[in-house]
């Protein structure tokens, strides 16, 4: 006895259809939206700090506390920290590039008050912080 589509009833027909067209419709899209990816810029005390005055007294501290908090409220950072000398922002960006030119439009780093490498921020373990 020998099958065709068109013998099967509608209802396997529409399933088999489904089966055969998900892949096209899934693996076929394309987007135009370019996906963000994360980046982690490191800052330590650049030449421009002056170990006798508190970090509030520091020249461009203030920029540098109202430039962080403008990419906290436009939802670019995703965490700030420090650990040791080390001040870590976890932030995201279009391509290395831009994270670069974000992060160095920071007052502070343009006049050497802190010292800032950025790189690329790859997870291997997803999970939450909250």
């Amino acid at each position: 006895m020998k099958f065709g589509v068109k013998e099967l009833p509608k209802s396997k027909r529409m399933r088999f259809l489904f089966f055969l067209l998900v892949p096209f419709l899934v693996f076929g899209q394309t987007s135009d939206d370019k996906k963000e990816l994360y980046f982690v810029a490191l800052y330590t005390t650049g030449d421009a700090w002056d170990n006798s005055k508190a970090p509030n007294e520091q020249a461009y501290f203030k920029a540098h506390s109202n430039f962080l908090q403008q990419l906290r409220s436009g939802k670019i950072i995703a965490l700030g920290a420090r650990y040791d000398e080390t001040g870590m922002v976890l932030f995201k960006a279009s391509d290395l590039t831009a994270a670069k030119t974000l992060i160095h439009s920071d007052s502070a780093v343009q006049n050497k008050l802190f010292e800032v490498e950025v790189h690329e921020f790859s997870t291997f373990y997803n999970g939450c912080i909250q």
